[in-house]
C-alpha cells in the first residue's frame, strides 16, 4: 500500500464528526452538526460538520477542511503529526510509508531537545546532589522532576561547547536564547522547561537555588520558536484532562502547576506573564469553557485575577474564583494546609461576579460618598456584558441594600451603560466585505460544480479549459486530474491533496463558502457564459491596444475587422 492509500484508509476510517465533537461540542440541526468555531473569537456556533461529506466550514472566519486540516489547525501541528494523531484514534497503524518534509526551524527544536536532556543529565549527576535535595525540600520528588524535564545548569560553559562540537553556530545559539556574550547564558540555576502545545521543549526559566542573584529567574527571551503570548505552561499535559475534567484551572507560575499535578489536580495550567493574549484564550477555548483562576491571594494576585477574569468573561467563558488566605499562593497552600482544603476550595469556588463586587471595593472608603459613586458605576460598568438575568439582578440587589439605592435607578443606569458599550463596539467593528465581480462569482461557482459533477468537469475541460485566475485555474486543473486518477474520489480526501498547496487550499476553502445549488445546472451554464464574455471581453481589449498601436491604415482596419468577429462571435 502506497502512502496516498494509507492517508486514504485512516481518513476514511474516521469519522470527522466524532473526531471534532471530542474537541467541542457539537448539536445536530439538520443534516449537519454545529458547534462554536475554535479558529476565531466566536461566541455563537459558526462553524458547520457535515458528516456526509466528511468536512467543515465556519461561515464566519472560512476555515474549512477535511479531519486532517481540523487536526492540525487545532493541535498547531504538520500533517505528519496530524496523520499519527488520527491513525491513533483509527486504530490504523502507519508503516513509514509518508514522510513529511522537515518543517522549519526543525534545527532549533533539536536543540532545545539536546540542551534539556543535558541539564536533566546534570541534575543526576553527583555535581546535581544540591540542587535535588533543594527540589526535594520544595516537596518535587524524582517523579515530578521526571515528569516536568527539571534539569540544572552548571556554573561554566559546558552547554555551549557540546552544542558547538555538534556544529551548531554561536549565532544559532545566541538566536534562541541559550548563548550570550560566547558563554552559556544560564549558570548555576534549575532549569524548568517551557513547552509548545505539543510537548516540545522550546524554552526555559532557570531558578536561583544556592547563590545570590538580582534575577531569581532567568526566562528565554522571544525566538522564532518560543512566543511567551502564544503558550501556556502545562497545556500540553492540561489539555486532555481538562477536557475530560471539563474545566481548567489557571494558575499564576510554573510551581503552582507542579503542586497541583502532585497531589493529582492535572488540568492546570500557568500564565506566561499576569496578562491574558489572544491567542491564549483561544488555546484555552479549545479545552474547556468552565475556568477556574487560582491566582495568588496577595494584592498583585487579586489584581492579576481581576484582569484575567475580565478578558475570559468577554471571551465569552464561565469564570470562577478561587481565593487564598494569608496571601499564599497555591503552592505555599497545598504544602500548608494539604490537598483536601484545596479541594474544598475547588469544589465551591466563587464566581466572578462576586469576586469582582469585592474586588472593586479595595483601596475605596466607603463611607465617602465620592467612592461610593465611583465603586457603584465600576460595578455597573463591569457588568455591561453580563447577559445572565439572575447574576445581574443578584448584584443589583445588594447594591440597593447596602447603599440604599432604588433598585429601578440602578438598571436605567446599567441598560445606558449597556447602549453606549454596543454602539461603541459597533463603531470598533469594521466589516470588511471584498465584493466579488460578476466574473470572480463565476469562477467559484465554476470551481464548487466542478468538485461534485463529472458532467461539469467534462463541460469545463472540452468548453472553456479556462478561468481568469492563474490559481483558480491551478485549481480547476488539479480537480480534474485527481478525479481522473479516482473516479470515485471524495471531495474529503481531495482536500488531502492540497497539504502542501497552501494557495490552492486557500481558495478551496472560499469555494467551498460559496455554496451551489448543485441540482440546479442551469447556474453552472450561466457561469460559463459569463466566463466566455470575460474572454471575449479581454480580446477584445487586447485588440484595441494593438490598434492603437498601429499606425498602418491596412494593418488597422483588420484589427477592426477581427474585434468585430469577436463582438459577434464568429
Amino acid at each position: 500500500m502506497n502512502s496516498d492509500e494509507k492517508i486514504k484508509e485512516i481518513r476514511n476510517a474516521v469519522d470527522i464528526v466524532s473526531v471534532i465533537s471530542s474537541y467541542i461540542p457539537l448539536v445536530k440541526k439538520g443534516k449537519n452538526y454545529f458547534g462554536v468555531c475554535p479558529f476565531h473569537d466566536d461566541t455563537n456556533p459558526s462553524m458547520s460538520v457535515s458528516s456526509e461529506k466528511q468536512i467543515y466550514k465556519c461561515f464566519s472566519c472560512g476555515a474549512s477542511g477535511n479531519v486532517f486540516n481540523f487536526i492540525m489547525d487545532y493541535e498547531k501541528v504538520d500533517f505528519k503529526e496530524a496523520l499519527n494523531i488520527l491513525s491513533k484514534i483509527s486504530g490504523i497503524p502507519l508503516d513509514n510509508t509518508y514522510v513529511s518534509k522537515p518543517r522549519k526551524y526543525e534545527k532549533f527544536y533539536k536543540i532545545y531537545d539536546l540542551s534539556c536532556k543535558y541539564y536533566q543529565n546534570n541534575l543526576s549527576c553527583e555535581d546535581g546532589a544540591v540542587a535535588k535535595n533543594y527540589l526535594y525540600q520544595r516537596k518535587i520528588d524524582d517523579e515530578l522532576i521526571k515528569v516536568f524535564k527539571i534539569g540544572l545548569s552548571k556554573i561554566g560553559n559546558n552547554l555551549t561547547e557540546l552544542l558547538t562540537k555538534k556544529d551548531y553556530s554561536m549565532k544559532e545559539l545566541e538566536l534562541i536564547g541559550l548563548t550570550s556574550n560566547n558563554r552559556d547564558l544560564y549558570q548555576n540555576r534549575i532549569m524548568f522547561p517551557l513547552f509548545n502545545i505539543t510537548g516540545e521543549v522550546v524554552g526555559f526559566s532557570g531558578r536561583i537555588y544556592n547563590s545570590k542573584s538580582d534575577s531569581k529567574y532567568i526566562n528565554t527571551k522571544e525566538t522564532p520558536i518560543f512566543k511567551k503570548g502564544e503558550l501556556l505552561y502545562n497545556y500540553h499535559l492540561a489539555k486532555e484532562e481538562a477536557r475530560k475534567e471539563k474545566k481548567l484551572i489557571i494558575v499564576e507560575g510554573f510551581m503552582d502547576v507542579i503542586r497541583l499535578y502532585s497531589v493529582g489536580i492535572k488540568n492546570v495550567v500557568a500564565l506566561m506573564g499576569t496578562a491574558l493574549t489572544k491567542e491564549q484564550i483561544t488555546l484555552i477555548k479549545r479545552v474547556s469553557n468552565n475556568i477556574i483562576i487560582s491566582l495568588d491571594g496577595d494584592s498583585p494576585g487579586k489584581k492579576a485575577c481581576y484582569n484575567v477574569g475580565e478578558a475570559l468573561e468577554e471571551a465569552g467563558f464561565d469564570v470562577s474564583v478561587i481565593t487564598l488566605k494569608e496571601n499564599l499562593d497555591p503552592d505555599e497552600f497545598i504544602i500548608k494546609y494539604g490537598k483536601e482544603e484545596y479541594q474544598k476550595l475547588l469544589d465551591n469556588p466563587y464566581s466572578y461576579n462576586e469576586f469582582k463586587v469585592n474586588y472593586l471595593k479595595e483601596g475605596k472608603d466607603l463611607t465617602k460618598i465620592e467612592d461610593q459613586t465611583v465603586y457603584i458605576n465600576n460595578v455597573l460598568d463591569s457588568l455591561k456584558n453580563e447577559e445572565d438575568e439572575i447574576k445581574i439582578e443578584l448584584i443589583l440587589k445588594k447594591i440597593t441594600l447596602e447603599f440604599g439605592i432604588d433598585i429601578d435607578i440602578l438598571r436605567k443606569k446599567l441598560q445606558n451603560i449597556k447602549k453606549c458599550s454596543k454602539i461603541e463596539a459597533f463603531k470598533k467593528v469594521e466589516v470588511k466585505k471584498v465584493s466579488k465581480d460578476k466574473y470572480q462569482k463565476a469562477t467559484y461557482g465554476i470551481l464548487y460544480y466542478m468538485l461534485y459533477n463529472k458532467e461539469c468537469r467534462k463541460i469545463y475541460e472540452k468548453q472553456l479549459n479556462y478561468l481568469p485566475d492563474e490559481t483558480s485555474r491551478y485549481l480547476a486543473n488539479e480537480i480534474i486530474y485527481m478525479f481522473k486518477q479516482d473516479d470515485n474520489l471524495l471531495l474529503a480526501d481531495f482536500i488531502t491533496t492540497l497539504t502542501d498547496k497552501p494557495e490552492l487550499k486557500k481558495l478551496l476553502d472560499e469555494v467551498l463558502n460559496y455554496e451551489q445549488d448543485l441540482s440546479n445546472l442551469g447556474c453552472f451554464n450561466e457561469y460559463i457564459t459569463d466566463i466566455y464574455g470575460y474572454n471575449k471581453n479581454q480580446e477584445i481589449k487586447r485588440l484595441k491596444d494593438l490598434m492603437k498601436k498601429e499606425v498602418d491604415p491596412e494593418k488597422q482596419a483588420l484589427l477592426a475587422e477581427k474585434i468585430r468577429l469577436v463582438k459577434i462571435g464568429s
